[in-house]
C-alpha cells in the first residue's frame, strides 16, 4: 500500500485554475512530504486516515511583514506620541553614539520567539522584519545566521536579509524630524548583506532564501539603492522597503528630492518588479500607476509541501 495519508474537514482550502477554492467535507492526500491530491474525494489507496471535524485545512499562511521583535514593538503600542515614547531617536542618543541594546543572545532569542508563534498562528512562509530604532545602526549578518538556523530548525519558509540603511530618523526636544546620514556605513551594510544572501539562499532545501531589505525610503540613499537594485536583480531575490507610511517621509522626501517615495525610485531607475513596498497609506494614485503595469514576483516553490499546511 502507498505511504499516503488521507486528512478530512469540514472546510478544504485548495488551489485550481489560478484560483482558491473550498471544498466542504474535503480531503487532502500527502504522500511522503508532499499534497498529491486536494479536493473533494480520493479513490485511491490510503495507509491512514485523520478526520478533524469541524475544522478547515488551509494552505499556510504567508506573512510578508511579519515582526520578529515583539518586545520592541509592544513599546509602541499605546504610547504616544511617537517621537517622545523611543519610535525616533533623539539628538541626545546620536551624540552619544548609539549603541545595540540587546546581545547576539538576545537578538537570536528574538528571531526564534517570533518564528514560533508565526508556525503557531498558521504562517508557513515569512519575511521577518524588525524596528531599527533599539539597534546602533542596521540589523547584523551575525544575527540573521543565527534566523537563518532557528528557521531550519523550525521548518519554517522564509526570505532573510539583514536591514541596512545610509540614513537614520532624528528628532530634537521640540519635535522637529529630520534625517542624519552616514552613507559609507551604510554601503557596508549592502555589502554584508550581499554577502549573506549569496551564502544563504537555497539553504534547508530551498525553504531559505535570499532578500534585500533597505530600510525606510527616507533614509536611504540614491546609491545605496541603485546598488540594491543591481544585485537584488542579478540574483533574483526580492527587495522590501517601508514606503509611502507617513507624514514625516513625504515631508522628508519633497524637501531631499522634491518628489514622492515611488516616484523618486522610479526617477531613479529603482522601481522593479521584484520589490516589495509596504506600507502605501500614503501613496498617490500616480504613484499606484507607476506600479500597475509591474506584476510582482510570486514567492513560490516548485511543490507545494506538508510544511505549508495548515489546519485551524
Amino acid at each position: 500500500m502507498a505511504d499516503r495519508t488521507l486528512l478530512t474537514a469540514r472546510w478544504v482550502i485548495g488551489h485550481h485554475a489560478g484560483r482558491h477554492v473550498v471544498h466542504e467535507n474535503g480531503v487532502v492526500i500527502i504522500e511522503g512530504d508532499v499534497v498529491l491530491h486536494v479536493g473533494a474525494a480520493f479513490s485511491g489507496e490510503v495507509a491512514r486516515r485523520f478526520d478533524y471535524g469541524e475544522a478547515v485545512i488551509s494552505p499556510g499562511f504567508i506573512d510578508l511583514d511579519a515582526l520578529s521583535d515583539l518586545d520592541t514593538t509592544i513599546l509602541g503600542y499605546d504610547n504616544g506620541p511617537a517621537w517622545k515614547k523611543g519610535r525616533v531617536w533623539p539628538e541626545s542618543y546620536v551624540a552619544r553614539g548609539p549603541y545595540e541594546m540587546y546581545s547576539e543572545e538576545e537578538l537570536a532569542f528574538q528571531k526564534r520567539h517570533a518564528f514560533a508563534h508565526l508556525i503557531r498562528n498558521g504562517v508557513t512562509t515569512a519575511l521577518p522584519i524588525a524596528s531599527l530604532f533599539y539597534r546602533e545602526w542596521g540589523e547584523t549578518v551575525a544575527e540573521f545566521d543565527a534566523t537563518a538556523a532557528a528557521a531550519d530548525e523550525l521548518g519554517l519558509r522564509v526570505y532573510l536579509g539583514p536591514a541596512y540603511r545610509t540614513g537614520g530618523q532624528v528628532t530634537d526636544a521640540a519635535g522637529n524630524i529630520r534625517a542624519v546620514y552616514d552613507e559609507a556605513r551604510g554601503l557596508a551594510g549592502l555589502a554584508g548583506a550581499a554577502e549573506f544572501a549569496a551564502r544563504i539562499d537555497g539553504r534547508a532545501n530551498g525553504r531559505i532564501r535570499a532578500m534585500f531589505s533597505p530600510d525606510r525610503i527616507e533614509t536611504c540613499t540614491e546609491a545605496l539603492l541603485q546598488r540594491t537594485t543591481a544585485i537584488a536583480a542579478e540574483m533574483g531575490a526580492p527587495v522590501r522597503q517601508h514606503c509611502a507610511q507617513s507624514a514625516v517621509e513625504l515631508r522628508l522626501m519633497r524637501e531631499q528630492h522634491g518628489c514622492a517615495p515611488i516616484e523618486w525610485l522610479h526617477r531613479i531607475g529603482a522601481l522593479r518588479a521584484n520589490w516589495l513596498l509596504p506600507h502605501g497609506t500614503q501613496a498617490t494614485e500616480a504613484e499606484f500607476d507607476l506600479i500597475s503595469p509591474r506584476q510582482g514576483r510570486r514567492l513560490s516553490t516548485a511543490r507545494w509541501s506538508r510544511r505549508d499546511m495548515v489546519v485551524c
